[in-house]
């Protein structure tokens, strides 16, 4: 058999059809960097669509790992891939590399509400939301927010989707949400019972044709943002579609609410090139009480830092130090008194300083990831100091 030989298509050679396009640009496109958070059925076709579309450099972020159920609706997994533990994030990026040799690629396997810096956020041209819970959008929104970058969210549920761009000043997630949908929001973040805190409602029946349109959609309006089409996007519009019936619908968002939390800012950065998250707890306070000539520095922490749980039926207590992200339910069987208990937290912070009992232990080792931006309190004045020494960390392959 004849050997054909493959040729080594450049960026411009693959989109020459693309540029034919009215407004393409080719090289806002090839130096774009776009985070797909959630590689499930609509981050596969998100994911997918960007590797066709060319675009340069593709961070992928999700903690799970591929079950035979997600072959009916992820275009990027095979049925070798499952029953070994296979990362999403990982074969992700290797098929995203087979669609296109071109794109470059980076891979976070975490939660992204406490394993992505606030500083990756603020390196991304547009972040795509392809995400199965709110409590996860919220985080998004509020993370966006801060750091003044769009996002477009995608939500599917059997033959039905849904599309909204959220721009900061324009449209915000938090500003939509029912008082049904807070009230839940708010009983889960305050409940201390662990268990009531990870509970899921159980998998959302979707198909390929609901996430492949709603995921088209989502990949468009993330180009329109890298390629400074911003006017023409979905900004403060939401577009829902009911497949069984035909319904396409496109109406304006809520006002923006006043008294939202989520429209605080980070204005103003200071960088620190001499901070990453494997410096100690204590080495990381005696940079900022030299930086800022203060005796007192506080880091104040997005979530609670456990530091004890006790079992409700043994009434056993055990000391830990997990970020309550981190607290999952392999690591909590550790330390029950009673096979199958429901444990609950007895003892927690949200801010360090340096009464901290474990000042030895690094920003990553106690929920801080690299390249965040840190909200610091000094005399009661909040400044926002990003571990800028993790700058390699952010980097595409």
């Amino acid at each position: 058999m004849k050997n054909i030989k493959i040729p080594n298509f450049t960026f411009k050679e693959w989109d020459k059809t693309f540029q034919k396009i009215p407004g393409w640009d080719t090289e806002a496109v090839r130096a774009a960097k776009v985070m797909v958070v959630g590689s499930g059925a609509l981050g596969n076709e998100v994911l997918k669509n960007l590797a066709l579309l060319n675009v340069g450099n593709i961070l992928v972020i999700d903690f799970d790992t591929i079950e035979y159920s997600n072959l009916s609706r992820s275009i990027l997994f095979r049925e070798s891939d499952c029953g070994n533990q296979s990362l999403k994030v990982d074969v992700a990026s290797k098929r995203i590399k087979e669609i296109n040799k071109n794109v470059k690629v980076k891979t976070i396997n975490g939660d992204v509400t406490a394993d992505v810096g606030l500083g990756i956020f603020r390196r991304v041209d547009v972040v795509v939301g392809c995400l199965d819970n709110r409590l996860a959008r919220l985080f998004l929104n509020r993370a966006c927010h801060k750091v003044d970058k769009i996002w477009v969210d995608g939500a599917i549920e059997n033959l039905a989707g849904q599309v909204n761009v959220y721009k900061p000043d324009t449209s915000c997630y938090e500003c939509q949400l029912s008082e049904v949908e807070r009230a839940n929001i708010r009983y889960r973040l305050g409940c201390p019972d662990i268990a009531q805190r990870n509970a899921t409602q159980g998998r959302i029946p979707t198909t390929p044709i609901s996430s492949s349109i709603v995921a088209a959609l989502q990949t468009q309006e993330a180009l329109k943002v890298v390629m400074g089409n911003e006017r023409q996007s979905m900004a403060g519009e939401k577009f829902y579609f009911e497949g069984m019936n035909n319904i396409f619908l496109q109406y304006n968002t809520p006002d923006l609410k006043e008294d939202c939390l989520s429209h605080y800012r980070y204005d103003s950065i200071l960088e620190a090139p001499n901070l990453t998250a494997q410096m100690t707890v204590k080495e990381t306070l005696d940079f900022l009480s030299q930086h800022f000539k203060t005796d007192h520095p506080i880091i104040e922490l997005d979530y609670e830092l456990v530091l004890e749980i006790t079992g409700k039926q043994s009434e056993k207590t055990s000391a830990v130090v997990v970020p309550f992200p981190h607290l999952s339910d392999q690591l909590m069987q550790k330390y029950e008194g009673v096979t199958g208990e429901n444990m609950v937290i007895t003892k927690d912070l949200a801010r360090i300083d340096k009464t901290f009992p474990h000042l030895d232990m690094t920003l990553q080792s106690i929920g801080i990831p690299p390249l965040h931006i840190m909200s610091v309190l000094i005399d009661s004045q909040r400044h926002f100091v990003e571990l800028t020494g993790d700058e390699p960390y952010f980097s595409f392959t």
